[in-house]
């Protein structure tokens, strides 16, 4: 072929033309031909008011003919913008093709699209992936930027933010459950939406979910990564932000974006919302401070978390043993641990810090126990991931790269990492000693499938990996011994014994063991009957989208945010237009 038969902006525009001029036309299995044999269609809102992923061409036809007469399609154009203007590039592993985003319309939405072609045959170009999503409800945009003059330049600012704040108390639209980073973003997100919204955190201060937390913990994500909605981290923060820096930053972005937040306020156990079909209103009774207060907003939305309570092992004969045996959500410094013989049981995230953080203060000996297969992922091989879509220059806007990473299906993401690790990927190359020194030291890991492998443990069960910022060379040099496939069996006065029967002296044990799955957490603010209606949040549904959050739940009016700042920076939005989908009729959920 020749060099202008490649043309990016050419094959992207003809591609376009073909695809917006079946989809104008009704014509379903016009749109799904523009699509490889095996070729993957995601939509966010656009066919129904969902995330969905559909695999394949005849699949992709079934299901935008079912929900096409319902759509209008006009105005596609490609997309203008730095870095999603047509580009040649790797679009798969396996593959080299083009890669574009594009805008168009629909009767109520403004939207845009990602597209990665490949050649399917000499000529022609066809979409491996296709992705859709709303920006905006039209006529229901976000706000813009104030002006910051009022009443004609009498009106002080105090005075106008009282108000505000006022009536949002008195009378929310939205009630969001949990002022951690997701209820703070999901607040910011439905505020320029102009959704009056009040946030309710059972913690006396914001942040503190993160300060009460062990000393030495830092995100192991990356800065770009991890930047709030609408509101960047400075020029110089920390590559690696610090537990402490980033519960602070929480009071901050509040009091910067002027969000409405409760501290001190909690639901009360055993007196459940209920909600008025009729009316289209909640009733929730919460202790603000010892006070009970009535409120009746449209919508709740719970962003308390993915960690359900916690999971305890329990040892047989553990009131003989002399020394502590705690959790690892207890854990907080280990300056008490120093010349004492440490049993960690965990080889996540968690144990690893623990392990680090143990040896450094000096304790005796140190055992970490891995009870099955964990994935490590080098913190460096995890820095140059996040990089190479959130570059830490800034050069990508965080909008601009959180969709474009979302153009990309979950499960499709899944098969690049197979083929990265058949190809070679993860053990092959620098960190190829590291794993051969881990592994020989008794401790069983995978490679994360090259890396992506990880984000799937996150977006399914949070857990199972560890993110190693230096346990392992304290595991190749032998400070940190490693038991695999055991449990702790029974205790001694002085020691513990393992389901192999082994022995080893122990002063203090450490259950880095996680937490259960977050539907109890519903079960505690809801009930029983309404956590069962509204539905499981978390992991992966059959489709690869990540079930519950930023999505129509089972019950009317209630909604789940949670995850990561890039999962929160772009679900926020999602999630706030549904509510205004909802409340202007477009959608009955």
């Amino acid at each position: 072929m020749g060099q202008t038969s490649f043309d990016p902006a050419a094959i992207a525009t003809s591609w376009l033309s073909s695809f917006s001029n079946a989809l104008e036309a009704g014509d379903a299995q016009a749109a799904a031909n523009c699509l490889i044999t095996d070729g993957w269609l995601r939509e966010s809102h656009i066919f129904t008011w969902d995330n969905r992923t559909i695999h394949g061409r005849d699949k992709v036809s079934q299901y935008i003919a079912e929900r096409l007469p319902r759509r209008t399609f006009s105005n596609f154009c490609i997309d203008t913008r730095p870095y999603l203007t047509p580009e040649r590039g790797q679009v798969a592993p396996q593959y080299e093709g083009i890669k574009s985003g594009f805008t168009f319309e629909t009767g109520a939405q403004w939207a845009q699209g990602y597209v990665k072609l490949i050649q399917d045959g000499e000529d022609s170009w066809k979409a491996l992936s296709v992705y859709l999503a709303a920006t905006d409800i039209k006529g229901h945009e976000e706000s813009e930027r104030e002006v910051g003059i009022y009443g004609g330049h009498t009106t002080p600012w105090p005075a106008v933010l009282s108000a505000r704040r006022k009536q949002i108390e008195e009378n929310p639209h939205a009630l969001i459950i949990g002022a951690g980073h997701v209820g703070l973003m999901v607040a910011a997100r439905f505020k320029q939406m102009n959704i009056p919204t009040l946030v309710i955190d059972a913690q006396p201060r914001l942040g503190d979910v993160w300060r009460n937390r062990y000393e030495s913990l830092i995100l192991h994500t990356t800065r770009m990564n991890d930047h709030f909605l609408y509101h960047r981290f400075p020029q110089y923060w920390p590559l690696h932000t610090p537990k402490d820096k980033l519960a602070n930053w929480f009071e901050h972005y509040a009091d910067a974006l002027d969000l409405t937040v409760w501290t001190s306020t909690k639901t009360i156990d055993g007196l459940y919302p209920t909600y008025d079909e009729a009316a289209q209103r909640w009733t929730i009774v919460v202790d603000r401070a010892g006070q009970r207060v009535t409120l009746h907003p449209a919508h709740l939305v719970s962003c308390v978390g993915v960690l359900g309570p916690r999971i305890m092992p329990q040892i047989k004969n553990s009131g003989l043993f002399k020394g502590s045996i705690i959790h690892g959500g207890d854990f907080k410094t280990a300056a008490q641990y120093k010349d004492r013989h440490i049993v960690v049981v965990g080889a996540g995230n968690t144990g690893g810090d623990i392990c680090i953080d143990v040896a450094t203060a000096g304790a005796k000996s140190i055992t970490l126990v891995q009870r099955s297969k964990s994935t490590l992922i080098p913190a460096e091989m995890l820095r140059n991931g996040l990089n190479s879509m959130w570059p830490d220059d800034g050069s990508i806007p965080s909008d601009v790269a959180d969709f474009r990473a979302a153009s990309t299906p979950y499960n499709l993401a899944r098969s690049f990492s197979k083929i990265n690790k058949a190809g070679g990927g993860g053990d092959s190359g620098k960190f190829a000693a590291m794993y051969a020194g881990i592994r020989e030291k008794g401790m069983v890991v995978d490679d994360g499938e090259g890396g992506e492998g990880t984000a799937f443990q996150v977006l399914e069960k949070y857990g199972g990996f560890m993110l190693d910022v230096g346990c392992a060379n304290l595991i190749i040099s032998g400070r940190v011994v490693v038991k695999h496939g055991v449990e702790i069996a029974e205790a001694k006065e002085e020691s513990v014994v393992f389901s192999d029967g082994s022995e080893i002296p122990a002063d203090d044990v450490i259950f880095a063991t996680g937490y259960h799955p977050p539907y109890a957490n519903l079960v505690k603010i809801f009930g029983e009957e309404m956590a069962q209606r509204g539905g499981h949040y978390w992991g992966l549904d059959d489709e690869g989208e990540l079930r519950g959050v930023y999505r129509p739940t089972g019950h009317p009016a209630l909604w789940y945010g949670a995850g990561g700042m890039q999962v929160v920076r772009y679900g926020s939005k999602q999630l706030a237009m549904l509510v205004k989908a909802r409340d202007l009729g477009l959608i009955e959920t």
